[in-house]
């Protein structure tokens, strides 16, 4: 009886021990080579957002965000896609430039993910302020006719 216990919880516990880390998921078993090439998507996905908005063409930006997409903010604001595009057309802030740092990605199939630090100079009716950096988090889904941010958070700055 012991025997086909004994059996019965290796016949189980084989396939477990040889799938790795018991839930770890397909982005956190990533080889260095994907990780690489996921990290570059990501910086290439964030940058374009960020050029987007420095551009200020709202037809680009619209076509670059999810029907899905929504904004949450540190001040415990949020948007969705149209409300974020209204807010931003109404807007006298222009972001003049920008920089991206600590920029970490994960990949899921057809989902990225990815955490960063963002600084932008921004020109608020005529006047030019820097922002502190501050940590962000975004995520992008991909679709048929391309890569499209789904979300997009900022936090206050540490």
């Amino acid at each position: 009886m012991h025997r086909r216990l004994l059996l019965l919880a290796l016949a189980l516990a084989l396939p477990l021990a040889l799938a790795g880390p018991a839930g770890a998921a397909p982005a956190e078993r990533a080889t260095a080579e994907q990780q690489a090439a996921n990290l570059k998507l990501g910086t290439r996905l964030v940058t374009r957002f960020w050029d987007l908005l420095v551009a200020g063409d709202p037809d680009d930006l619209r076509a670059f965000l999810s029907p899905a997409f929504q904004v949450q903010r540190a001040n415990g604001s949020g948007q969705n896609r149209n409300q974020y595009l209204a807010a931003i057309a109404k807007s006298t802030t222009v972001i003049t430039d920008y920089a991206l740092s600590d920029i970490k990605v994960t990949r899921a199939g057809g989902v990225v993910v990815v955490r960063y630090v963002s600084q932008t100079t921004q020109t608020i009716s005529g006047t030019p302020y820097s922002t502190a950096p501050a940590p962000r988090i975004v995520t992008f889904v991909q679709t048929p006719s391309g890569w499209r941010m789904t979300s997009n958070a900022n936090f206050n700055a540490p």
